[in-house]
């Protein structure tokens, strides 16, 4: 008897800075082969998660819009569709919506509107001011907003996730020694558009990165397993001094110049 072709895994609804959508693959095959449930605190636009698929997850990030938009795309696709369908793209419709407080909206619409913006925004980029309000322009694309069978089976492979809202350390809260962690902070600034840290109204800063850096030792001292990715940089090579460095070759499609969106990452490991 022949079975029929397995569904095709479900791919990224964002376009995201600094997404692990071309590395993915890679990365999981550097991950251990048992563990109880795989931590990501980054979460971001969820590329590992996704190529991961793994059968209990928790997934934080501290922009609680964005976690807002996974968490009515796992429990409610067809009414998120149903707002994000009908929505215009012209400059002028973008500049109205682009205006609106998300937080006045019913949920569906919020997750509508986060997807909209980022389909329609200048390169999909995810900038807030410092009041939270998001500021890129328009960015002129006739892109599909979003694919509806491809919004249904995200919902499905969803359904293991535990979504949380905030800090590193609050999405990491309960990790244990048969646990798995997979780390993604914004990146250690290189310059220009390699800096993506005000995706929330408090960007990610050098502070953030040594706090996070003892907080991976801590994991370390209590036996977690952890992956990290960051920018190669002489700083991040220092504070993960005494852990496996791997250099990787990455992409970085947000870059206004082609010939500069090649780039160097580190994968850092304790196992």
């Amino acid at each position: 008897m022949t079975l029929p072709a397995p569904p095709a895994a479900p791919r990224p609804f964002l376009k995201w800075a600094g997404g692990k959508q071309a590395l993915a693959a890679q990365l999981v095959e550097t991950f251990p082969r048992e563990f109880e449930r795989y931590f990501e605190p980054f979460l971001g636009g969820g590329s590992v998660l996704l190529a991961l698929r793994p059968p209990r997850a928790v997934a934080a990030d501290r922009n609680a819009w964005l976690i807002d938009a996974w968490e009515q795309i796992r429990d409610a696709p067809d009414a998120v569709l149903d707002e994000l369908v009908p929505l215009p793209n012209t400059r002028e419709d973008f500049l109205r919506l682009r205006g609106q407080d998300p937080w006045a909206l019913p949920p569906a619409r919020r997750a509508a509107l986060f997807v909209y913006l980022n389909k329609t925004a200048f390169r999909g980029l995810f900038r807030v001011n410092r009041a939270g309000r998001f500021n890129t322009p328009w960015g002129a694309y006739a892109r599909r907003y979003a694919d509806p069978a491809n919004l249904r089976a995200l919902s499905l492979a969803l359904r293991p996730v535990l979504f949380r809202r905030g800090d590193f350390e609050a999405g990491l809260a309960g990790i244990t020694e048969r646990d798995f962690a997979y780390l993604d902070p914004p990146y250690w600034p290189q310059g220009g558009h390699a800096d993506f840290a005000r995706y929330t109204s408090e960007p990610f800063r050098a502070e953030d990165h040594e706090r996070l850096a003892a907080f991976a030792r801590a994991l370390d001292a209590r036996g977690v397993r952890f992956a990290l990715t960051n920018s190669d940089t002489d700083a991040v090579r220092a504070l993960y001094r005494g852990f496996e460095q791997t250099r990787i070759a990455a992409r970085r499609e947000i870059n206004l110049s082609a010939s500069r969106r090649g780039i160097e990452e580190l994968l850092i490991r304790n196992y």
